[in-house]
This record gives C-alpha cells, structure tokens and sequence, in this order.
C-alpha cells in the first residue's frame, strides 16, 4: 500500500540473504524502534518482512548450536496468522479486523501470565531444547494456538456475566478497547482452518483492475462470504491491507452487494468492504501527523501526504459519498484534520526556504557548519507545496495554496539568482560557503522547478566558478616570475 512492490522485493531479498541471528537482531531494533515512536517511513515495511521471515517454519533450516533464538520465535509464531490484520496505528474508530501490533506483547503476557501458563511454558522449554526437531515445534505452537481459542473464549464468555472478570481482562490488554482486540485475535484465530487456506489462494499484491474489473478474486470473496458471513469484516480488512488500490474496495463492494448505490452497499454484508476504506483513510491521515511531529526524513511527510490524496480521489471518484452519512462523515474528519496540518506546512514555507538559503559558516576549527536540520525541512515544506499543489481540494487549501507559491517561487528565484551571482565575485573561504548555499538552492528549485530549470542553474553556476577561479589566476605572478622570485629567496 506504502511502498512499490519493486522496494518491497528488494528488501525481501536482502533480508533473505541475513542469518537467522542477524534478522532477530534486526527485529529486536526495529520493534524497539517502533515502541518509540519512530516514524521512518521504512521502518513498517522492513519489520513486517523480517517478522515474516522469522515466522516461516523453514527460517530455523540449518541447525542451531542451542535452543535460544528457536524459543525466542515462539510468541512470532502463534502470531503467524495475523500478518495480514495488523496495523501500527492507533485508530480514532476501532475497525474489526484491523488489530494494533502493540497488542501482541500484551495478550501473550496475559496468556503466558492468566489464561494458559502451563501449556506456554511447555512449548517454551520444548522450543529451547535443542534436541527437539524444529517441525515438532511447529507442531507445539500450533497446538497452543488451538488450545489458547477454547481458553480465550471461556474467559470472554466470563466476561459477559462477570464485571470482575471484565475489569481484570480491561487492566491487562488496555480497556475495552483492548478487549475488542482481543476478540478479532480470537476470531481469526478460530477461523485458521479456512481462513489461512483462503488468504493463501488470493494473490498477495491485488491491483485495482482485479477489483474492479476482474473475477478472480470476487469469485473467492464471494463464495467465502456466503458460507461465513460473520467474517466478512475481516477478509476486508486482509484485502485493504493487500490492496495497491485500498479505494478500489468500494466498488469491489458494490460489485459484491450487486449495486454501487452507497445505499444498498450500506445495507449489505459487504459494508465492512467500505468501512475499511475509511479506516484506512484514517490510518494514512496518523501516519502523515505522525511524520510531520516526528519524523526527521524531509520525504516521509509528503509521500503519506500523496498516498491520502490517491485514496481520497478515488473514494470520490467511485462513490457519491453525500448520499451516505456515516461515510461521509468519516471521510471528511480525517480531510479537516490533515487540512490543518497542510495549512500550517504552506504558512512555514517561505521562513523555511529562507532558512535553509542562509550562507553557512565556518566554526571555531574552520569547518563549515551545514545547518541539515534548516535544509530538511525547507525539502519537507518544498514537497508539500509541490503535492498541495494538485490536491488543493483534497486539503482545502486552495487560497493559501496560491499565495504561498508565488512566494516560494519568487524567494527561489530571487535568492538563488543572488547568490549564484555573488559567487562570481568571492574566493578561498567566503567562496566555499557560498558555494554550499548554491548546491541548497539549485537542490530546493530542482524539487520545485524540475530537473530542466536546475540544469540551467547548474550551468550559471559553472560560470560562476569559473569567472571566480579565472580572477585568481590573473592575481597569481606569471610563472617565470615566480621562478625567479624562488631562487633569490633560496640565494
């Protein structure tokens, strides 16, 4: 959904080429990474192929000296079945099926803790045994996760008459929002007989033409939404996951339901197919808040920006959402907020650009100091006018929009011309650092102009330093002069 399946691949690849010692490192970081808040826009995307790695039965191929990393992928394993219903976002609306990855920590202690301690601690220490083949592991977790949905639903059913039993459950997993959780992770888990074979027959990337068009897939979606109704919700929420077009699941949704008026679809089984639109649309609006606060890379910011604005356009473009209330409604929450975000962004783009336009300057050692974090965010800001600039109605921000290009075009314009200019006539130090605001500024206009405006930058900025290094030559002595004046000092 974030990434091209071209990345995707790459980093599948390389993974694959690590030891299984080096990959649990990597997801130990990674996760520790993640618990942080940390926002890299990679980061999502290499845990999840390096989890996935690890959970593969064929990952502890090669014979391990000791049980220890064998047991420490125990609690990945149960797991396993989840991959396709995590998210790393907390939603404002909680969407069955999509199932926060902090929760896995959290309903493994209280299982390994309350529900089943015993049977946990058995498959721990069969797993840390050495002499334990690796597929009677396998066949461990999977027996622990058949015995973890008979135990969980005893304990939900408690929870329905007792309120201490609720409360005891809430104080663990994180209130009733955790137990909600807690029954999707039940439910997929009860479901694994069918639904992992189902999840293996669809294709892993899904593109919107299948959606739309195809029949593939609605064949498969259909004839398992008719002998499981119940799970519907979830298998929109795998779909959205696997989707490179998440809006397509409108009319995926319509061409289940047998009409594309948002009114039948609402009255449908397949609703669940455009509540999961929504709540990625909510997930895309955290994460683009997220990169904004927190993230250092100048890129993360506009590429969530871009993916929102894509979902957005085509929702919109697929349905008329002003005859649907609660979609609608859900939809233009998450444009208010990001709204707001984008405005701020344009209203800082020309103190921004000036910032990162300033001549640096030497320090005491006589190194120059390169002010990166002033140069991030004039990228940032510089690519967000740039994406604003076709989504102004997808952000509402079609006034502000237009005052803040012309004045980041005319900043760019003026400031870079000047200082290109003034290149010309300096040298030695004052030269290198103006030099340095050169490369920034052709940088900036290149992400702003295009590649053919910085090329002719390029070019007035070769002649610069040629006219600058020409003047110094003609202040030098001629050679013969310099010859003599070396003897007489040597005589």
């Amino acid at each position: 959904m974030t990434y091209s399946n071209e990345l995707e691949s790459k980093i599948k690849d390389y993974l694959s080429s690590l030891s299984p010692q080096a990959v649990e490192a990597l997801v130990s970081n990674l996760e520790q990474a993640k618990g942080k808040n940390n926002s890299d826009p990679h980061l999502s995307l290499i845990l999840t192929a390096a989890v996935t790695l690890m959970r593969k039965p064929q990952t502890f191929a090669g014979g391990i000296p000791n049980g220890k990393f064998r047991r420490a992928q125990v609690q990945r394993m149960f797991f396993a079945p989840l991959n396709d219903f995590l998210i790393g976002e907390t939603l404002p609306s909680r969407q069955e099926g999509r199932i926060n990855r902090i929760m896995l920590d959290r309903v493994w202690n209280w299982l390994g803790r309350d529900v089943i301690p015993n049977d946990v601690k058995t498959v721990l220490d069969q797993a840390g045994d050495a002499t334990v083949s690796d597929e009677r592991v396998v066949a461990l977790v999977q027996a622990l996760r058949t015995r973890s949905v008979e135990a969980v639903e005893e304990t939900l059913e408690r929870s329905e008459i007792s309120d201490k039993v609720r409360r005891q459950i809430g104080v663990e997993l994180g209130g009733e929002r955790g137990i909600s959780e807690l029954r999707d992770i039940h439910k997929i888990f009860a479901a694994e007989r069918w639904l992992v074979p189902f999840l293996q027959s669809i294709p892993e990337r899904i593109n919107e033409h299948r959606l739309k068009q195809d029949h593939d897939v609605l064949r498969l979606v259909d004839k398992c939404s008719a002998r499981f109704p119940d799970h519907v919700p979830l298998l929109a929420a795998a779909l959205v996951e696997r989707s490179e077009a998440p809006s397509a699941l409108c009319t995926f949704a319509g061409r289940l339901a047998g009409d594309q008026d948002p009114k039948v679809i609402a009255g449908s089984q397949f609703a669940s197919m455009v509540d999961v639109v929504m709540s990625e649309a909510e997930r895309l609006q955290i994460l683009a808040l997220e990169h904004r606060n927190n993230n250092p890379d100048p890129v993360a910011f506009s590429q969530a920006l871009s993916e929102y604005h894509t979902l957005v356009r085509g929702v919109e473009r697929d349905m008329d959402l002003s005859i649907s209330g609660r979609w609608h409604q859900r939809l233009a929450d998450t444009k208010r907020n990001i709204s707001g975000e984008v405005t701020r962004e344009l209203k800082n783009a020309h103190g921004a650009i000036r910032r990162a336009l300033q001549v640096p300057k030497f320090d005491g050692d006589g190194q120059l100091r390169i002010e990166q974090p002033a140069i991030d965010e004039a990228i940032r800001t510089l690519r967000v006018v740039t994406m604003a600039r076709n989504a102004s109605e997808t952000f509402a921000v079609n006034e502000i929009g237009k005052q803040t290009r012309q004045t980041v075009e005319q900043t760019l314009e003026i400031v870079t011309r000047s200082l290109i200019t003034d290149l010309g006539r300096l040298h030695g130090q004052e030269a290198e650092a103006q030099l340095a605001a050169v490369d920034v500024a052709i940088m900036l206009s290149e992400i702003y102009f295009g590649a053919e405006y910085a090329g002719q930058l390029r070019r007035s900025r070769q002649s610069a330093v040629a006219k600058a290094t020409g003047k110094e030559k003609k202040n030098e002595p001629a050679p013969e002069r310099k010859l003599v004046s070396n003897a007489l000092e040597r005589w």
